[in-house]
């Protein structure tokens, strides 16, 4: 099976599965819609729920989308400037249009292929840079680990502040799961560990095994160029301009839709941790997953649950969908041109220096 028929496979198979959990959201919410119409004397002909998703997403408040485009775009553009302080150890100092360029490409490739992104951006700058494929891999995976380890602290610091809020939700989905449920999943990644480790001498000499060593090597000294950073003051200040310009995005898409502009900055903050655990399940672009959690988080707040559909809408289309194909393919065009002028000019040059010396 070819490589490329595999990654087609993971695709139709994460589009299917957004498609799905979308395709169950609707259902749900156009069922809590038609009740909704019957209580309050709306006829059948009036209570469409496609029509009003879409008469919503016709009445926002645009100027707000403009933040959005704006805030995703300044996230990214700290995001590659962080991502230069990590290259700068290994002795790479890409320019940046280009490793501006290889973020917005990752999060369009995203939309295809979940969590293709990092691969797409080591790939790009590799190619355009001269980078070995293996070292801007380590460090993109550095980049992402560092983006875990702060949303990780993100979560805490708003569940410790939102202790009241969390608890709710945890008692009304989480309560009844029993522990042996929620020790499943590490109960048989230990035992996976461990036949892993028992049947080492089987399987670590095998040429695959020796040419993923390799591999590792490289990929080890990306992670490890952390210990050299130059600029970690620097390097702190744009992890936490990436965050705000994320949070920006979302609370920009809550002004911009009337039953939701009336929530204040920390109902934001909840929210955006929700939506982004929602962005954890490998759809593309969190679909599905993101608007049930977006609907669930947003009844605490006494928003409709149809309301909250459209709300999820907006947000996933304007901060998530347009944003990643709009500017991932206005970075793709704009990284082309850049680049092959500079392969000419370089030419140019070259042709200069040999006239010169042979003159």
């Amino acid at each position: 099976m070819s490589h490329f028929f595999k990654k087609f496979l993971q695709f139709l198979f994460f589009l299917a599965l957004g498609v799905g959990i979308m395709y169950w959201v609707f259902v749900t919410q156009d069922k809590s819609y038609q009740a909704y119409c019957r209580e309050n004397g709306i006829g059948p002909e009036n209570c469409i729920l496609w029509k009003k998703m879409l008469h919503d997403l016709l009445e926002v408040k645009w100027y707000y989308i403009v933040i959005i485009f704006l805030s995703f775009y300044l996230s990214n553009y700290f995001r590659a400037l962080r991502w230069l302080i990590i290259l700068e150890p290994l002795g790479y100092h890409p320019h940046k249009i280009n490793a501006i360029g290889s973020v917005l490409v990752s999060y369009f490739a995203n939309l295809g292929i979940p969590r293709s992104g990092e691969f797409v951006r080591a790939a790009i700058i590799s190619r355009y840079e001269k980078i070995p494929l293996d070292k801007a891999f380590g460090t993109v995976v550095l980049d992402r680990m560092v983006d875990l380890i702060s949303m990780a602290i993100i979560i805490f610091i708003t569940i410790l502040t939102q202790l009241s809020t969390f608890n709710v939700f945890y008692d009304k989905y989480l309560s009844e799961v029993s522990l042996t449920q929620k020790l499943i999943l590490p109960i048989l990644s230990i035992l996976f560990l461990v036949v892993l480790y028992l049947t080492r001498n089987k399987w670590r000499n095998l040429l695959f095994f020796s040419n993923l060593k390799n591999r590792i090597r490289g990929f080890y000294e990306g992670l490890v160029v952390i210990k050299k950073i130059k600029q970690p003051r620097a390097f702190l200040l744009y992890t936490l301009l990436i965050w705000i310009w994320f949070y920006v995005m979302l609370f920009a898409a809550l002004k911009s839709f009337e039953p939701t502009s009336q929530l204040s900055m920390i109902a934001g903050l909840v929210i955006y941790v929700f939506g982004s655990l929602g962005m954890l399940i490998p759809t593309p672009g969190g679909m599905g997953s993101y608007h049930y959690l977006i609907i669930l988080v947003l009844a605490y707040y006494n928003i409709n649950p149809v309301d909250a559909f459209s709300f999820a809408n907006i947000s996933f289309f304007c901060a998530q969908f347009a944003d990643n194909v709009i500017l991932g393919l206005a970075a793709l065009l704009v990284m082309y041109i850049f680049n092959r002028r500079l392969k000419k000019k370089m030419a140019s040059d070259n042709a200069n220096n040999i006239i010169q010396s042979q003159g």
